[in-house]
């Protein structure tokens, strides 16, 4: 028996479910978010919080351009969820120093400076001087690997757990129901259509089913027989007592980024590693990312560890993100595999899918991002 109806029903409380829940809930519409354990619990309550279009892009793809289209939007959330909710996610402008620690490296970035320069983008060359100049932690001995460094003065970064907590708050004070601790444990799909959703707390009906789960959200397409090929990558972080020693920067060479937080903490990250869903830090984790760390400062060695933690990101094999209608489902929407960019592209997703749910086209070319390129290997079986 059915204990819940709504609009739109969200399954997953990370960046993306709660960005969903939040616009559909100011465009109108009824909402019920189930998350299996707390709010942020994911990928992207893990993250470091960076909003950084530019630093990790080789080439100007269509998820380049997604992506810079979905850091202009945080700066107007920020203020929004200010106001709304009075909560400050910390959204902040840094800039980042993609820092050459050898000469290769300084090639392939002045590579990426021209290429970025053309598209109308502000990244600027620094020799090793200049970014001395810039960034006073790394003067003197610091500086004496540096080969140069690639500024990019409007790279961003937010408290991630702040804001998607931010945004479920903001979702609940406009109607939706948040729900935590109640994970799904079957979806019931007659033809073409999601019937209901069951959890161990009852069972959910609504007008549209949103599967935005992270690195579950494979798991929960079998049992539709959707092919969904979400693999969990496990990326490490650890946080420093960074106040003695805070870049004003956040700072990212070849081997890791360390990303300086208001409250005086430096977030240090990240690995990449295939462990199922396996979510405890390793020591083998500590010793890389410190390694990287004092690689860019041996300053960084004294700081003391505050703490380390682990996230599973949602991969894709081609590294995209699915978003859209699920073939074969009228009521299924599917938003998820967006590896490490759920922080940066969480909003926009949020407000793309809202569209889709209002029945308008999206104001976003999704072509690129739907599900059909998925095509399962020709040996799959599916029950469907």
């Amino acid at each position: 028996m059915v204990s819940h109806t709504s609009d739109v029903l969200i399954i997953g409380g990370g960046i993306i479910g709660c960005s969903t829940a939040y616009y559909c809930a100011r465009a109108g519409l009824s909402v019920t978010l189930l998350e299996a354990e707390i709010i942020a619990a994911g990928a992207s309550g893990a993250a470091a919080g960076m909003l950084a279009s530019q630093v990790e892009a080789h080439q100007p793809d269509e998820l380049f351009e997604f992506s810079l289209a979905a850091r202009a939007v945080h700066a107007q959330l920020a203020e929004t969820l200010r106001s709304e909710i009075g909560v400050d996610v910390e959204y902040r402008v840094p800039g980042v120093l993609r820092l050459a620690l050898e000469d290769r490296e300084a090639v392939d970035l002045r590579g990426r400076q021209k290429w970025q320069e053309t598209r109308g983008l502000r990244a600027e060359w620094l020799d090793a001087p200049q970014v001395a100049e810039v960034e006073p932690l790394l003067k003197g001995a610091a500086s004496w690997r540096l080969a140069g460094a690639l500024h990019l003065p409007d790279e961003a970064q937010v408290r991630s757990p702040r804001l998607v907590r931010a945004l479920a708050e903001a979702a609940s004070k406009r109607g939706a129901r948040v729900l935590e601790g109640t994970p799904v444990t079957e979806v019931v799909a007659t033809g073409d259509r999601i019937e209901q959703v069951n959890t161990a707390v009852g069972s959910f009906a609504a007008g549209t089913v949103v599967l935005s789960a992270g690195a579950w959200s494979g798991r929960l397409a079998s049992m539709l027989g959707l092919y969904l090929p979400v693999q969990p990558i496990k990326g490490q972080i650890v946080a420093l007592d960074g106040l003695l020693a805070l870049p004003q920067h956040i700072l990212w060479s070849g081997e890791c980024y360390l990303t300086p937080k208001s409250d005086g903490q430096i977030i240090v990250g990240s690995t990449e590693e295939h462990s199922g869903f396996d979510r405890r830090p390793t020591l083998s984790a500590l010793l890389q990312l410190a390694t990287g760390a004092t690689d860019i400062s041996a300053r960084f060695g004294s700081l003391p560890v505050a703490q380390m933690w682990a996230g599973l990101r949602p991969a894709l094999p081609d590294r995209y993100p699915a978003m859209g209608r699920a073939p074969g489902f009228k009521n299924l929407i599917v938003a998820t595999g967006h590896f490490r960019n759920g922080v940066l592209l969480g909003p926009l997703t949020g407000q793309l899918m809202t569209e889709i749910l209002c029945d308008q086209s999206p104001s976003w070319d999704l072509t690129p991002f739907q599900l059909e390129r998925l095509a399962p290997p020709a040996h799959a079986s599916q029950h469907r």
